[in-house]
């Protein structure tokens, strides 16, 4: 029986892969040194292979990737050890190339964030150990913020632009902000969590509504929401099925794409009827979000699969 131990993730400033990371840490959970390569050898990391030797009889190792970067992310341990890959973001041109590297490595254990990818891997491959946990965040770094009535932002909107399908011309009284300008964000970690606890409202779609090109049909629950749902702003998009599924009601106003400026002017001029769903949001995140309250059903799933924890 090999015993599952995690790698932590490149440390490239901003990484969120870190928290799921640290979760297993706090919980007791082992650990191995990492061994990316020096910047100077990344291209070719990312690019190419090392040729598999002596695979570890003992240990396999917990890693948290992406599949656009998978051979990186695993660098160079996909070598001798068995990979479990905890894995983000597998939209559909990835999907491929994933199930290749799965066969050339011999995964026999893997666990995505996104619901509808490890339904379609379970079909790809049914003898493979598969979770679906949905993706988590640190709560303790987000706060409740002030009451949404005396919040000076109006709009707050933050990630992924929305101006492809949201293109309300909003009056200019209502103070938007964005974080993003010219393509570069303008706010670091912690400006734009005041932010977000200074903000009344918040603009939330999935990526397969902003980015069908890059998702395609795959609609998954993000650390986004979380965060909106910490910092108690009203979120108006799109919920994720999975979301509304995992927490067991609608954390969203439904946008309404034909009238989003008097839609959202209306939740505005009347902003105090969302304090009590937008308490019920943060009671839930705090609940059901945290990376921790993860751990005991990711380590659950490991020991059924028959490896040992510690």
């Amino acid at each position: 029986m090999k015993t599952v131990k995690a790698v932590a993730p490149y440390s490239h400033g901003i990484n969120f892969k870190m928290q799921v990371y640290d979760a297993w840490v706090k919980t007791g959970g082992q650990t191995m040194k990492s061994h990316y390569p020096w910047r100077m050898f990344h291209r070719f990391a990312f690019n190419h292979e090392l040729p598999t030797i002596h695979k570890s009889k003992d240990i396999a190792q917990l890693r948290f990737v992406e599949p656009v970067s998978i051979n990186f992310d695993t660098f160079p341990d996909y070598a001798c050890h068995e990979i479990i890959p905890f894995i983000w973001d597998c939209w559909p041109g990835y999907f491929e190339k994933t199930c290749k590297w799965f066969k050339r490595h011999e995964v026999r254990t893997a666990i995505f964030t996104s619901s509808q990818t490890a339904e379609r891997m379970r079909e790809r491959f049914p003898e493979m150990n598969i979770l679906w946990c949905p993706e988590g965040i640190d709560t303790s770094l987000y706060s409740e913020g002030k009451e949404l009535k005396n919040r000076e932002i109006d709009i707050l909107e933050f990630g992924r632009s929305n101006r492809k399908v949201f293109k309300a011309e909003l009056p200019s009284s209502i103070k938007h902000v964005c974080t993003m300008q010219d393509g570069k964000y303008i706010f670091t970690n912690e400006e734009l969590r005041q932010s977000m606890g200074n903000a009344k409202v918040t603009i939330t779609l999935p990526r397969s509504i902003t980015q069908p090109e890059v998702a395609g049909d795959i609609e998954t629950l993000t650390q986004r929401y979380w965060e909106c749902m910490l910092t108690r702003m009203v979120m108006v998009g799109h919920a994720p099925k999975e979301l509304v599924d995992f927490i067991g009601y609608n954390p969203v106003i439904e946008i309404d794409f034909e009238n989003p400026n008097e839609q959202i002017c209306n939740i505005l001029q009347h902003i105090n009827d969302y304090i009590d769903l937008t308490n019920k949001n943060r009671e839930t995140a705090l609940l059901k979000g945290d990376w921790l309250a993860r751990m005991q059903g990711i380590k659950g799933f490991l020991t059924q699969s028959g490896y040992k924890i510690s």
